[in-house]
């Protein structure tokens, strides 16, 4: 038999009042969307802010601490969103006047029992929530990928990921309040700057955010958090603090220069942005030239014609490459050709937007020809070695059949 909950005010049931309770997500969701008028109240929790988007009568929202005290009592409009409360822990939505009617007000202890009385149905009980799942209560750092130029590329997910953050971390909150703005989500006080200035001292205030019950959304201006972007060290604090860190995947410059270059995809380098000069830029350059897989760099308009004579000169300018600028926008280009032939592509147009760099993979190295392997096998048969040995060690240290070497070395014994 099921029973019916019943609301309690200040230590008394009032059975008069009809209370459902939204079991499942989606019932948190649409709230009490659909009945009108509205009559009875409906539990949400966990919950920190409602809207009355859709609806066409306004209602009462009661927004309850976690013992059980009522912090607020709002009054909202059809199309409307509440600005969050913090330390609530569940909502009472009901008909507009109905909290005053119920004697219900900032203060009130609140508390929802079944039918009997007896065990009450916990507000704060996490049972059946999903971890991470917005509506659990549960502190989280949620990465959260954005458009790279193309605000239709946002995800519904990263929307809702974002609408329902207590604290939305951005890289600029410029750029960020505008594409809230876009998405139709208020951002109200939640923007704080994470840029590469201030991350790591950024870190330790939103990690004692999230144990707190924060939910922290990260974005960057364009893409994925943490790849040439903010995030790697916030989510290495996190990590390290024992809290939750999840991602909502989207949009990657990274994979979307891949997958359009036609250079092979199977195994592939991201290596971002290059040093701008010395020692560094020059090793990170060797090892491009010489790394067999296909390799992603990200250069700005003003570098872009350097970096790619700089890479004719250590790998040659016969070296395939895909040069894509302006990703997911309206005058996306990709050109495709050798080193070479992309510095001149670059000079004849004034390069616009951060540019992706595809470049192919190092050739394998030539197979020694027979001189060179028989001049090693001597080396080791001439200082004592046996024709077994000196065929292994010719092989390791120059990559060929260890039974090419040994047939060399047979040969020489007999000769």
């Amino acid at each position: 038999m099921v029973r019916a909950p019943v609301l309690w005010i200040d230590g008394r049931p009032r059975p008069e009042v009809p209370v459902r309770v939204a079991a499942t997500r989606a019932a948190r969701r649409r709230g009490l969307l659909g009945p009108a008028p509205v009559t009875g109240g409906l539990v949400l929790a966990p919950c920190r802010q409602v809207h009355t988007i859709g609806m066409r009568v306004p209602i009462d929202a009661v927004f309850v601490a976690r013992d059980g005290r009522v912090l607020r009592v709002a009054h909202l409009a059809p199309g409307r969103v509440s600005r969050p409360v913090w330390r609530s822990r569940w909502v009472l939505e009901g008909p507009i006047g109905g909290a005053a009617a119920w004697g219900i007000r900032v203060g009130t202890r609140l508390e929802v029992r079944e039918h009997a009385g007896h065990d009450a149905w916990a507000p704060d009980d996490r049972r059946g929530a999903r971890a991470g799942d917005p509506m659990s209560g549960e502190g989280v750092l949620v990465l959260v990928a954005t458009p790279i130029g193309n605000l239709g590329d946002l995800s519904p997910r990263a929307v809702e990921a974002l609408r329902t953050a207590d604290v939305v971390a951005a890289e600029d909150t410029r750029r960020t309040r505008a594409l809230l703005t876009h998405a139709g989500i208020p951002a109200g006080a939640r923007l704080v700057s994470v840029h590469e200035h201030n991350e790591r001292a950024r870190a330790a205030e939103l990690v004692e955010r999230i144990r707190r019950g924060a939910r922290v959304a990260l974005v960057t201006d364009a893409g994925t958090p943490g790849i040439s972007d903010p995030g790697e060290r916030l989510v290495r604090v996190c990590v390290d603090a024992g809290v939750r860190v999840e991602a909502v995947p989207g949009p990657s410059a990274v994979l979307a220069a891949l997958v359009v270059s036609g250079l092979p995809t199977a195994r592939f380098v991201m290596e971002g942005f290059l040093p701008r000069s010395g020692r560094e830029r020059t090793e990170r350059l060797a090892a491009v030239a010489g790394e067999p897989r296909t390799t992603v760099l990200f250069e700005a308009p003003h570098r872009v014609a350097e970096t790619l004579a700089d890479l004719v000169r250590v790998c040659g300018g016969d070296r395939p490459v895909a040069v894509a600028r302006e990703l997911t926008k309206r005058f996306e280009s990709v050109w495709r050709g050798t080193l070479l032939d992309a510095v001149a592509h670059v000079a004849a147009e004034a390069p616009r937007g951060e540019h992706a760099l595809v470049v192919g993979g190092a050739p394998p190295p030539a197979e020694p020809d027979d001189a060179t392997v028989r001049a090693a096998v001597e080396r080791h048969l001439a200082a004592g070695a046996s024709a077994r040995d000196a065929a292994a060690e010719v092989a390791a240290s120059l990559g060929v059949p260890k039974r090419r070497a040994y047939e060399i070395a047979t040969e020489l014994r007999r000769a």
